[in-house]
């Protein structure tokens, strides 16, 4: 087993436990709250779930920015490439050899902090970041009376749309973790030590 903790500074760490607390959150409540819509008004319940929908978004907006600053003045210092291996021709030939290996079920032949890994971690980001860009949006769109627009209405949908992803890969995600945790690689130790 390969301890790859000290390849992740205690603020990636942390970013990436307060996005993800972040995303459950959001995916959880956007299951019970209304939302503002131009024919029916919201319930008193599905109107404070939408608030608190609204804040906690705002605030990973806000951890997600901070994460992508944090991540390009530390992209060398902290390999932060390794996220994004697509963006080079080595990154590209190692995750064209893990992706093969994968789909010829050789998985104990992919590195666990691989190219694959990487980008599945990296398109998680960009996920995650464009949900709370396209939510920010909603959110000055709305304005304080939460009129739908035509602008509006179509962010939502978007935002709606890219959501679909954020469940995809939530759920994928928290599969692996667990397959990596059951073949001894220790993922629960890496993710959770803050």
């Amino acid at each position: 087993m390969v301890d790859t903790t000290s390849r992740y500074s205690g603020m990636i760490r942390l970013t990436h436990a307060l996005v993800a607390v972040a995303i459950v959150f959001q995916l959880a409540i956007s299951l019970i709250m209304d939302h503002p819509h131009t024919k029916r008004p919201m319930t008193a319940d599905g109107g404070m779930y939408y608030e608190w929908h609204q804040w906690v978004g705002l605030v990973a907006l806000g951890v997600l920015a901070w994460a992508w600053i944090y991540r390009l003045l530390t992209w060398k210092r902290e390999s932060q490439g390794r996220i994004f291996p697509w963006v080079t021709v080595a990154g590209r030939d190692a995750l064209a050899r893990e992706t093969k290996q994968f789909f010829l079920l050789r998985w104990k032949a992919i590195p666990v902090d691989g190219a694959l890994a990487g980008t599945v971690h990296g398109l998680g980001i960009l996920i995650a970041s464009a949900m709370a860009l396209t939510g920010g949006a909603i959110y000055l769109a709305l304005g304080p009376q939460n009129a739908v627009t035509p602008t509006a209405h179509t962010i939502m949908d978007l935002h709606s749309f890219l959501s679909t992803f954020m469940w995809i890969y939530l759920c994928g995600h928290a599969v692996m973790a667990l397959w990596h945790q059951f073949a001894g690689h220790g993922s629960f130790t890496r993710i959770f030590r803050i």
